[in-house]
């Protein structure tokens, strides 16, 4: 059957009907558009070719209003009686206007009730009504979950200095990565220490952290916070080393030449004994290769408290990039580094690096972890994990020293725990002997 032989008033209420779910659709759309320009999953140009798409959708809607006057027109004609064709043509005019006016009013009304209805049914798709979860035991979730994440914090450790890192072209080029498979905005949350990260991912202020080793079971004390992934080097290793660093113009250098760099502590503890190194430098508390592993394996090894042997108390610098630049200035005659930094140092600094070496040499430690809180939504924790399993921006990697990352469990840093255990026990008056046994165990080579 041709549309043309179908019933007047069928036509009338099929167009109505076509009016309403044109109505929902400009609806959807509009919203959809809206949403998409604030949160910055679209930029401005996108918007504008979807707001000609509106306008040529508007245009047919107006069309259809129009062929549907005439529709309604002729159907009115049709329906008057054959005795009352000799009706005076101003009258026959002033009825089918009153018709005609009231069928418009009906069908805007519709239009508009089409625009509503999408309207609330938008609303409930970007805010559903979630019931509050049962209570199973004292354990149970307390805090409630994002119903709807729009943007991501991502707090990155200061193994570079931050204000140099976030006018970096190649973070920029891997957080705009990361937009583009998550579908949402990912924000570089500024953090100038280990532990202002450990608060920023504890306080929901950040929901992805860039951790070291020490950082990263800190945090995960927590049980909202889950380690997913990890770096591997560009030689495939999956872990890094913590370094102690002293400037080529030191005279102990030509002697540590000689050495094993996993083996020249003691000889680095004599030095400072004689009064050959006089000022050091730590990275932060809470870093793994900065703090824990040296204060492990060089001091505590040793059955020494460094406080107890430096003439000044060892300084605290904050960030790899901190301790590297003092020690090239002469700053201070030994501090604390790792592989990993000194490779972007190497880059970042070149001159800087030219004056460095390395006296000390831990063994390997696990790679970087990166968290996530657990209580984002899975959908976006799955999202976060296909971004990092399959990143292989080759220009983005190079620059950063890895070759991608790869799946990992909070059980990878099981090493991290055991020399947190050992300085526990340092701090809890542990004897030298037991301390020098656990630590001898854990930092052999």
């Amino acid at each position: 059957m041709k549309f043309r032989e179908i019933d007047g008033r069928i036509k009338i209420l099929l167009l109505m009907f076509f009016e309403i779910f044109l109505g929902v659709i400009l609806s959807l759309i509009s919203s959809r558009i809206s949403s998409n320009l604030n949160n910055g999953n679209i930029n401005v140009n996108q918007a504008l070719v979807m707001l000609i798409i509106l306008l040529f959708i508007i245009c047919c809607v107006l069309v259809l209003v129009k062929y549907f006057q005439k529709i309604e027109q002729k159907t009115f004609q049709e329906d008057i009686p054959p005795e009352q064709s000799v009706v005076p043509v101003t009258t026959k005019l002033q009825s089918t206007k009153k018709f005609l006016a009231r069928k418009v009013f009906v069908s805007t009304s519709l239009v508009v009730a089409g625009f509503v209805a999408a309207f609330i049914v938008q609303r409930i798709l970007d805010n559903p009504v979630i019931p509050p979860l049962p209570v199973a035991s004292p354990t149970a979730i307390s805090t409630s979950i994002p119903r709807a994440i729009k943007v991501l914090n991502f707090a990155i450790l200061p193994t570079l200095d931050f204000k140099t890192l976030a006018e970096q072209e190649n973070w920029k080029n891997f957080i705009k990565d990361m937009e583009k498979t998550l579908g949402i905005s990912v924000n570089i949350f500024p953090v100038q220490s280990y532990k202002e990260a450990i608060e920023a991912i504890n306080n929901n202020d950040a929901q992805i952290v860039w951790f070291g080793g020490q950082s990263y079971i800190e945090a995960a004390k927590e049980d909202n916070i889950e380690a997913f992934a990890q770096t591997v080097n560009n030689d495939g290793s999956r872990g890094y080393y913590s370094y102690l660093i002293t400037n080529k113009n030191q005279s102990i250098v030509s002697q540590v030449k000689t050495l094993d760099k996993n083996q020249s502590d003691n000889y680095i503890i004599d030095a400072i004994k004689k009064g050959l190194l006089v000022t050091f430098a730590f990275n932060d508390k809470n870093s793994t290769s900065g703090f824990l592993i040296p204060n492990l394996c060089v001091f505590a090894k040793n059955g020494i408290e460094p406080e107890t042997i430096l003439n000044n108390p060892p300084s605290f610098l904050r960030s790899h990039e901190a301790t590297a630049l003092a020690v090239a200035d002469e700053r201070v005659d030994v501090a604390t580094n790792n592989s990993e930094a000194l490779a972007r140092l190497k880059k970042s600094h070149p001159q800087a690096y030219q004056k460095i070496e390395i006296i000390w040499e831990s063994p390997i430690i696990p790679s970087d972890p990166i968290a996530y809180r657990k209580d984002l939504p899975e959908n976006i924790k799955k999202n976060i994990q296909k971004f990092f399993y399959n990143y292989q921006n080759q220009t983005v990697l190079n620059i950063m020293g890895w070759s991608g990352f790869e799946q990992a469990s909070s059980s990878n840093w099981d090493i991290i725990r055991d020399f947190d255990d050992i300085t526990k026990k340092i701090k809890s008056g542990a004897s030298n002997s037991q301390l020098q046994a656990e630590a001898q165990r854990i930092c052999s080579p």
